[in-house]
């Protein structure tokens, strides 16, 4: 088994000092007797030498350990930013470390404790509630902190996101373009401000429709799960006349519990329904539906966060405090235009 310096220097018989000079390949700086030198490099070369990383991180008040927080790790969008902003820490020496707040701000308020107490060197969040203090890593805030995907009404510091207004608004209106007579945008808690962006871009682009009220809605529904989409499904069909022929989800589990509803009422899709999501998953290949989905760039989300992050924790000049990721309009289904998804949004 390696050796630590301070078992190193009690089997040679020499100080931690000297050990320590041997090592970082300063003996002869510190002009260090060849002999021993001789003995601690034998030694190690015989036995090996294992660094004490909590004393090194002490040392050099750095951990080398990044922290992720997001509300669910197995939701396919935290999922895909996670595998790149963990290839990203890799490249750099870093270590990701990753939990999720299941939408709890005492589970969130816990973890970054524990993250701050454990010495880390930064934070990636996804906030389940406004942040109390400004994520700007400054000694009073804490380590840097970089926020991803939504942030609340006042919170300050480094955010990194897709416009969820625009993209919602682009949504929308190609459904309308499509021939989308009336459409319902069923949707996780309005207390989320990712889900408020998205409805104040779908009010925006149904804003100069005639018979407005009537033919675009909004249902949403506090728990964003699979069976919170089926209860919103249940909703729609129970207050009549029927379905819409359009449908907007808010998210990829609402839209699951809310497809499984219609298909328990009616045995099928409907071929004819056309479907607007925020999310993109395999499964929208296959179904004969018009589809039309926002995807967003996971990985220029995360590379973004990384870099903001970095520089925060180097104290570099940042380039900017707020970063918008351009998402892209895809189109699948029956009536599939083409094969190649429209030109992305832009930035904004």
């Amino acid at each position: 088994m390696p050796k630590t310096i301070k078992e190193i220097a009690q089997d040679t018989g020499y100080s931690r000092t000297t050990v320590t000079l041997v090592i970082n390949g300063k003996a002869d700086e510190y002009r260090i007797s060849p002999k021993a030198r001789a003995v601690i490099e034998n030694y190690i070369a015989e036995h090996g030498y294992r660094y004490n990383q909590a004393a090194r991180s002490l040392k050099l008040a750095r951990s080398n350990t990044i922290a992720l927080i997001v509300p669910d790790i197995a939701n396919a969008f935290f999922a895909r930013v996670t595998a790149e902003l963990e290839r990203l820490c890799r490249a750099k020496g870093y270590v990701l470390v990753t939990t999720s707040s299941g939408e709890n701000p005492a589970v969130e308020r816990i973890a970054l404790e524990n993250f701050v107490a454990r010495g880390i060197d930064g934070i990636v969040l996804t906030p389940s509630e406004p942040r109390r203090r400004p994520a700007s890593g400054t000694v009073k805030s804490g380590p840097p902190m970089v926020l991803i995907d939504r942030r609340f009404e006042g919170d300050e510091g480094f955010f990194v996101s897709s416009n969820h207004f625009e993209s919602a608004q682009t949504l929308t209106s190609a459904l309308i373009e499509a021939g989308a007579r009336n459409i319902s945008f069923l949707t996780g808690s309005e207390s989320n401000p990712t889900t408020l962006q998205r409805i104040s871009g779908f009010s925006n682009a149904t804003a100069k429709q005639s018979d407005r009220e009537r033919r675009f809605a909004v249902r949403s529904i506090d728990s964003d799960t699979e069976e919170g989409g089926r209860r919103l499904m249940s909703d729609l069909l129970e207050a009549g006349p029927g379905l819409p022929d359009s449908l907007i989800f808010g998210s990829l589990l609402i839209f699951n519990g809310a497809m499984r509803e219609i298909r328990a009422r009616y045995g099928a899709i409907p071929p004819a329904l056309m479907v607007g999501t925020f999310a993109y998953s395999e499964v929208l290949d296959y179904m004969p539906n018009p589809v039309y989905v926002v995807r967003q760039d996971e990985r220029a989300i995360a590379r973004h966060a990384f870099e903001s992050l970095e520089r925060l924790m180097q104290k570099t000049p940042q380039i900017a405090s707020h970063v918008f990721v351009p998402t892209e309009l895809l189109h699948f289904g029956t009536h599939r235009r083409s094969d190649k998804s429209t030109p992305s949004l832009a930035k904004v």
